[in-house]
């Protein structure tokens, strides 16, 4: 195996427990003893830092030179036309959805940079914005598209197969 190759998988494996952190941060919603009001916010930056590890090792992975950012969008523009091509059918097959807000904003572009705007969120509320929002089930259907394109790039099968 390529040490190339080895970095990428390893990168997956590091995004896969980002993942898995956000699905269980979903999955406990509301915290039963401490003054916690509910675990959304930890959930969207840890599947946006997901969707960003899954989109550098795919980059990784084509030789493409990798920015430093955390903009979704803009990795995900860098991204090979046949990665782009089998991700937006598995991201769409998932939700029902717009595909672009009555702004003409695409969803991916309204999910770009939410690690660093849900990371600080506290700081945007109130004092730039009244409020937040992003579509959860968007930001969940891309991941898993990303990560299914990393399966079979990375290791030639499926995530359910890769489970197995």
């Amino acid at each position: 195996m390529s040490e190339k190759l080895f970095d990428c998988q390893q990168m997956f494996r590091h995004a896969c427990a980002f993942a898995e952190c956000a699905d269980m941060a979903e999955a406990k919603f509301r915290h039963d003893t401490a003054d916690i009001e509910w675990y959304t916010t930890p959930a969207i930056v840890n599947s946006a830092f997901a969707c960003e590890v899954y989109l550098k090792a795919i980059l990784l992975y084509n030789d493409i030179k990798t920015p430093n950012t955390h903009e979704l969008k803009e990795l995900f523009d860098l991204l090979p036309e046949g990665v782009r091509c089998f991700v937006d059918p598995e991201v769409w097959n998932s939700v029902r959805i717009m595909p672009e807000d009555p702004l003409g904003r695409s969803q991916i572009e309204l999910i770009s940079n939410s690690f660093n705007e849900w990371r600080y969120s506290y700081e945007i509320i109130g004092k730039k914005r009244a409020s937040m929002s992003i579509d959860r089930s968007f930001l969940k259907a891309f991941r898993d598209a990303l990560r299914e394109a990393c399966c079979e790039l990375f290791f030639k099968t499926t995530w359910e197969e890769y489970q197995g």
